[in-house]
């Protein structure tokens, strides 16, 4: 079974934390039914709330 993920490890992602944009790199990739990614294994954030660009993360937000 192949599984695809939207970045790979070294990418640069935008997501929210502490109600800020902030811009990370990939450094962790988790799959449990769900892909997550993190700068760590610690910090991880669900595929669907990163985004590739600034731009990309305030139309999510700003979206009805």
């Amino acid at each position: 079974m192949e599984i695809s993920t939207k970045f790979a490890i070294g990418d640069k992602a935008w997501k929210i934390h502490d109600s800020k944009a902030v811009c990370f790199e990939i450094g962790c990739i988790l799959y449990d039914g769900s892909v997550y990614y993190g700068e760590n294994r610690y910090d991880m954030t669900i595929a669907t709330q990163c985004f590739a660009s600034k731009e990309e993360l305030i139309k999510y937000v700003t979206s009805e």
